[in-house]
């Protein structure tokens, strides 16, 4: 079976260069219905504006709208994107995973990279290997409110998964 990997990002912004508040990820098979340890961590947005990343008004007024329990996982343990980034490339890594996916072409996987190349670091997967969950939703003509949704909406790790789920379920109906 070929490992995957979903990665979901929490921002203060919706284009690369914006600040990243957390991080969530999880392996998964794409052939069965098994999904992985998850990955999270929060990030401090101070680190975030050190290196450079911008943070976009409508962005934050729009996370001030979000629940309260969404906002609150934002808070704990937050890291230093440094230490974060190394973390989590280091985490791709150990899945041996083959293909990395995001929801969204343009979203997760540009905006991560970005800070990784300010950081001088680069990503450890192959730009042919990103994977876009719309796309396959759009051909497999999948409704994602098919997928019973566990967690909190926009928990990084919590959306993952729920994206990693309804993944494996439009390949499998695609394959049907």
């Amino acid at each position: 079976m070929t490992r995957h990997v979903m990665l979901d990002l929490e921002t203060l912004g919706t284009r690369p260069g914006c600040v990243i508040r957390s991080v969530g990820a999880c392996s998964f098979e794409l052939e069965t219905t098994k999904v992985g340890a998850g990955f999270y961590r929060n990030i401090t947005r101070e680190s975030c504006e050190a290196l450079g990343l911008h943070v976009d008004p409508q962005t934050e007024a729009w996370w001030a709208q979000q629940s309260e329990e969404a906002r609150a996982h934002l808070e704990p343990d937050q890291r230093d994107i440094t230490d974060v980034v190394e973390e989590f490339h280091a985490a791709f890594r150990a899945t041996g995973a083959a293909c990395i996916w995001c929801h969204g072409a343009t979203f997760d996987v540009p905006i991560w990279d970005a800070a990784a190349h300010l950081l001088g670091l680069r990503s450890p997967w192959k730009f042919y290997d990103v994977r876009d969950t719309r796309t396959l939703f759009d051909l497999a003509n999948f409704d994602t409110r098919t997928i019973a949704r566990e967690g909190t909406h926009h928990n990084a790790l919590d959306d993952a998964i729920f994206q990693a789920k309804c993944v494996q379920a439009a390949y499998r109906k695609l394959r049907s």
